[in-house]
């Protein structure tokens, strides 16, 4: 967040109206203490008008107070770009004493923004809340403003302006080199060009974009989503094209609709003396004869021996550099794992894992609470029984450690965060394997905790999946911008030697194209030969040249032999 707001590029000027770094740390931290699962909440706005900075403070001030926050402790920072101006405001979500006010949140910031709209006397933005908003500002007593807003509301629901993709999504493709907003602009002038699905997918593909159906399939049965090559999400195609879900299934079952076959009409059958007389007016109709046209003999082509071996080495440069076009990223032939599939086997395998981790569990919390009532009793302390129940309270540990610690390399290496399965449940255990196990229970302890509370086992799962996806992106686009010089050389070489090979014997173009090659750095062997070729050459102009009849070849040396 720092680096974003306080950093920026692409920004032109960058003025920190409230706030610093040191602030926004301060407030990391006293999340973290209170155990808080956000620190920060960021809001940006962008005014389609300019403000002032006076302005714009008094704005941030009025967000604070709509969602009661300390505007003392905010961070307010304002950017410049491309001659526009917009703003950023960061609040702790730690308020000393309780946590920010997060109901209806989206729409109560939408409210502020139409009153200061109407405040400063800018244009009204629509937005999907205008009708909530507006009950909203009736309920605090600003009618006038309410009946600004409801001019707003749509006539029906499908009006409401809809967004074709987040913040998050589109600083996440600017980050792999995505344009989100020209992508968007290209998918719905291709969609407005296209006659139906099948010509849609094809165009799509000519510009390297992919069209399948959604992982959510149980929530959102029958929604696309469109992706590059890469694997970048570009937005949903009833939100980019801004189709109906309804109709957009509609389309989807006339594609996957088999046509009808056409109906075949049969002749009725012919008798006997009908068919006798087809065949005999079929006989006597004199039926033109086609030829087949005469292939022109045009002997063989005569090179000679340099000249063979350049085309030789150009063909094995092609090959070469088609190698080097087809290569593809590591990452790419590794296809993403399936979450459910592997989750649901994950869960059959550690059943019974689960199951003993609970009675290991069980058995500790046995030990550990007999062992505690033993020190307190004066009379086992003197008899010595004490000593035994520490010593069971210490293996019930040892064994309650060893379960956890399979359990946890088990679902590490199910979610990949681990190269080999786990090693097996030790049944023999001493005091010597007590310090490793601690810190292994230290050192995962936040995954112990998802472990053992199902909830937030599957939200730590789905943030693995997620973070290995974006991983598997970032290395994608990593290697392909590493290795994009070498296959923009490999293509300006194809072109170059595939001209050579085309071009006729002897013409300027060729010579032309020799000499635009002995230029550049190739082979040492391919080099040579266009060097040796590029000289003056002593024979006629029949080399390269078909010949039908006996035919002089010229050699090196200007002999002629018939």
């Amino acid at each position: 967040m720092s680096r974003h707001v306080l950093h920026g590029a692409k920004n032109e000027a960058i003025r920190v109206l409230a706030g610093s770094d040191w602030l926004m740390r301060d407030h990391m931290r006293e999340a973290k203490r209170e155990r808080l699962t956000y620190g920060l909440r960021h809001i940006a706005f962008n005014p389609a008008q300019a403000m002032t900075n006076a302005q714009l403070f008094e704005f941030a001030k009025r967000l604070c107070q709509e969602l009661k926050a300390d505007s003392s402790h905010m961070t307010l920072i304002i950017h410049q770009k491309d001659g526009t101006t917009h703003g950023h405001l960061i609040l702790p979500e730690w308020q000393g004493d309780h946590v920010l006010s997060s109901r209806f949140s989206w729409m109560r910031l939408e409210k502020v923004a139409r009153l200061e709209e109407l405040r400063l006397g800018h244009a009204l933005v629509p937005g999907r809340h205008d009708k909530g908003i507006a009950k909203a500002l009736h309920e605090e007593g600003h009618h006038h403003e309410a009946e600004r807003v409801e001019s707003l509301i749509p006539a029906s629901d499908n009006l409401k302006p809809r967004a074709a993709y987040t913040t998050q999504a589109r600083r996440m493709a600017e980050r792999q080199g995505v344009d989100l907003a020209i992508q968007k602009t290209l998918v719905a002038t291709l969609w407005s060009h296209s006659d139906g699905l099948k010509s849609f997918r094809s165009a799509l593909a000519e510009h390297s974009l992919t069209m399948r159906e959604g992982d959510r399939k149980d929530t959102r049965p029958g929604a696309h989503i469109i992706e590059d090559e890469n694997g970048t999400l570009i937005g949903s195609f009833t939100r980019l094209t801004k189709v109906r879900i309804a109709d957009f299934r509609k389309l989807l079952a006339e594609e996957n609709t088999p046509r009808q076959q056409p109906v075949i009409i049969r002749r009725p059958k012919r008798s006997k003396l009908q068919q006798d007389l087809y065949r005999k007016r079929v006989a006597d109709v004199d039926r033109p004869v086609r030829s087949p046209k005469a292939v022109p003999n045009t002997g063989p082509i005569i090179r000679t021996v340099e000249k063979a071996r350049l085309r030789c080495l150009l063909s094995n440069a092609l090959q070469n550099r088609q190698v080097i076009l087809d290569q593809q990223a590591p990452a790419m032939k590794q296809p993403l794992p399936d979450k459910e599939v592997i989750l649901a086997q994950w869960r059959k395998d550690l059943h019974p894992y689960e199951n003993r981790l609970r009675n290991a569990y069980d058995r500790y919390c046995a030990a550990k609470d007999a062992s505690e009532q033993a020190e307190k009793s004066v009379w086992q302390r003197l008899s010595g029984k004490h000593r035994r129940l520490k010593k069971q309270f210490d293996q019930s540990a040892l064994d309650f450690l060893e379960v956890l610690r399979f359990a946890i390399q088990g679902l590490l290496f199910v979610v990949g965060l681990r190269s080999r399965p786990p090693d097996p449940i030790r049944p023999v255990l001493s005091d010597r394997n007590r310090p490793g196990l601690e810190r292994f229970k230290t050192h995962y302890d936040a995954e112990f905790a998802a472990l053992a509370n199902p909830k937030k086992r599957e939200e730590w799962l789905s943030r693995q999946f997620e973070k290995q996806s974006r991983t598997r992106q970032r290395q994608i686009y990593e290697w392909n911008e590493k290795h994009r010089p070498a296959k923009e050389q490999a293509r300006r070489d194809m072109s170059l030697f595939r001209s050579l090979l085309d071009s006729k014997p002897f013409s300027a173009e060729r010579a032309e194209l020799m000499k635009l090659a002995s230029q550049m750095s190739l082979e040492d062997s391919l080099l040579q030969a266009l060097q040796n070729l590029s000289q003056p050459e002593a024979s006629s102009t029949l080399a390269d040249n078909p010949l039908t009849s006996d035919v002089a070849f010229l050699g090196e040396s200007g002999m002629s032999t018939s």
